[in-house]
């Protein structure tokens, strides 16, 4: 399948890029529709979404992108979000739960990113909108306004990435003994298992036969036992002398 994505200046703001120049939206829309049938997105913001829904084909879904607001002067609340129209794209398998949203909480362009401009779609913002279009390996994305690159680089990851559900184990290969081995091998010695060194006995408490200061070590000294009062030993009762009187 083929797919599209297309992320032009937004309607009023071509003065931040060099070409300065509005993007016709409606003439863009009929193109996407005409040319992509498997699917497209298009983004835009959340001011300008008023008037480029309606060009959209009936089934057109709204996705919220929510970025990190940038700081300036407003006299009204700042924009934290970014609408991403998607049209089309391949069903998802309705086999599995999905945990796929239409709605992405992500921070805004990468400044370390080499090319970074305004309006650039960080790497997690690129595979969302993937998802959203069901892509795959072997299909084939245009986009429409590379700018910086992010995009176009992050679907050339995407699709070189294994298939789902692909798992890679490392084989061990066990040596003969007595074969060679390759050079720069360091021969392991074999692992012995530590002795437990035993707890020291508590303290007042009298030392067991096997208590060790470590293995092979000689038997740890008792601790010197702690005196305490004795009690006065109790009168003998009435029957004991009866029964065992003295001199008896």
């Amino acid at each position: 399948m083929t797919f599209a994505y297309a992320d032009p200046p937004y309607p009023g703001k071509a003065r931040y890029y060099p070409e300065r120049q509005e993007v016709d939206h409606a003439a863009l829309i009929a193109h996407l529709t005409a040319t992509y049938p498997d699917g497209w997105a298009l983004s835009t913001s959340a001011r300008a979404l008023r008037d480029i829904l309606p060009l959209c084909p009936p089934g057109t879904r709204v996705c919220a992108w929510l970025r990190k607001p940038r700081p300036t002067r407003s006299r009204s609340a700042l924009s934290s979000w970014e609408p991403l129209l998607v049209a089309g794209g391949r069903p998802l398998d309705a086999s599995v739960v999905q945990d796929l949203t239409d709605a992405l909480i992500a921070r805004g362009r990468w400044h370390a990113f080499p090319g970074a401009i305004t309006g650039m779609k960080p790497p997690t913002f690129a595979v969302w909108l993937f998802r959203l279009l069901g892509a795959r390996r072997g299909d084939h994305l245009d986009d429409l306004f590379p700018g910086s690159g992010a995009v176009s680089l992050a679907w050339q990851r995407y699709t070189s990435r294994p298939p789902a559900g692909a798992t890679r184990r490392k084989r061990i290969h066990a040596t003969p003994a007595g074969a060679s081995r390759g050079p720069g091998t360091v021969d392991r010695a074999p692992m012995t298992r530590r002795r437990r060194t035993a707890a020291a006995p508590s303290r007042g408490a009298p030392p067991r036969p096997n208590d060790q200061v470590s293995a092979g070590g000689p038997a740890a000294t008792p601790p010197e036992p702690i005196h305490r009062r004795r009690r006065a030993a109790a009168p003998p009762n009435s029957n004991s002398l009866l029964l065992y009187p003295p001199g008896g």
